[in-house]
């Protein structure tokens, strides 16, 4: 792996994976699946001068196979004629697709601001057992390239190539000068930063509410077109049908119906937009939806008099920060919220980055 800064990420989005691979130098990176070559797709040009990419490849395939290579060859000169390129390197990676239809470990994290190390621990609490990370907005600010490719390594890391990952925009994410630029490191759908997708026996819908306070807000200084961004997202959502799966879920850094924790502040915005969106949640039957933001960790049910709005499925919020004693002073401590989907209930239990069990719910399917 010597060419390589970090182990690739295996995205899930739609039907497919998206694999995405960053380089010690810039050249030019493919992969190989059971014989067959994927590329980025560059109408016809291989890229030879950037050291990160993403490759779509069908589920289907990476799934029977279940490991695949990346090949590298660096880019030593690339010109008119005669482009100078150097030898192949290859790196293998096991992969493990979601196969199980019960006892599924999904483990959540959100609101991880740079607080790398302490993610890392977090999130490791299922271990080998993890079948799913879903990594759910607010890595942080965006001011440079180097922002971008620390979340890459973060995220690399923590799945090891081999573990697929949900992975979505918090409205931190959004801000910085580079933040215009993240579909060109995260999954979309050319401009769209929502979508659905289907692992094994889930499907699901990823929202994005873009910021999280009206884009008049002096904070943005006028930077920020989101109130047009959510109602595009609303026409999508109005044509989009989940696929029939044993499980399905929505993921959203933002609750759209619960956007706050003081009705009527700054932040309670867009009522009329996210009731119609959670029209569309429950009219493709969602059992749960996965949320961050709040920097707390509990479980909203349908009544619960937090609700900026009305809804009938449960929605966990996962992505506690806290100020943790230890004998070096106050450290910080991100909790998150470890999943288990069995076939007649829905195990959650909110962990901190030592494992400890926080909390513990149940939720009947």
């Amino acid at each position: 792996m010597t060419f390589l800064k970090s182990p690739p990420i295996v995205f899930v989005i739609e039907n497919q994976y998206e694999i995405a691979i960053h380089t010690i130098s810039n050249g030019i990176a493919y992969l190989r699946i059971a014989g067959e070559f994927f590329y980025p797709e560059n109408s016809g040009c291989l890229s030879t001068e950037k050291s990160y990419t993403k490759i779509r490849v069908p589920q289907e395939k990476l799934n029977a196979a279940k490991k695949y290579e990346v090949i590298f060859k660096k880019t030593v000169n690339r010109r008119a004629y005669f482009s100078v390129i150097g030898e192949e390197q290859v790196a293998e990676f096991s992969f493990k697709p979601l196969e199980k239809t019960e006892n599924i470990h999904i483990y959540h994290l959100a609101d991880v601001h740079y607080l790398y190390d302490a993610a890392y621990e977090t999130a490791s609490y299922f271990g080998d057992d993890t079948d799913l990370f879903v990594v759910n907005g607010d890595i942080g600010e965006v001011e440079t390239e180097q922002n971008y490719f620390e979340t890459i390594k973060f995220v690399g890391d923590l799945s090891h190539g081999a573990i697929p990952v949900i992975f979505t925009r918090g409205n931190h994410d959004t801000r910085g000068k580079l933040a215009e630029r993240y579909t060109q490191y995260f999954p979309s759908n050319g401009p769209d930063t929502f979508f659905t997708f289907e692992i094994g026996c889930i499907g699901g819908i990823v929202l994005d509410c873009g910021e999280d306070k009206l884009d008049s807000d002096k904070e943005y200084g006028a930077v920020n077109l989101f109130e047009e961004f959510r109602r595009r997202e609303l026409k999508w959502l109005q044509k989009t049908n989940i696929a029939e799966a044993k499980y399905k879920i929505a993921v959203s850094h933002i609750c759209p119906v619960h956007t706050t924790a003081t009705v009527g502040n700054v932040f309670d915005i867009e009522r009329e937009v996210y009731a119609e969106m959670n029209r569309e949640l429950e009219r493709n039957r969602i059992d749960f939806m996965l949320c961050g933001h709040m920097h707390d960790n509990y479980i909203l049910y349908p009544g619960d008099k937090r609700n900026t709005l009305e809804h009938h499925y449960p929605v966990i919020v996962g992505s506690k920060l806290a100020d943790e004693d230890c004998e070096h002073g106050t450290s910080k401590n991100l909790c998150g919220a470890a999943i288990t989907l069995k076939s007649d209930r829905i195990e959650i239990s909110f962990t901190d980055r030592f494992r400890k069990i926080c909390e513990k719910h149940i939720i009947k399917k």
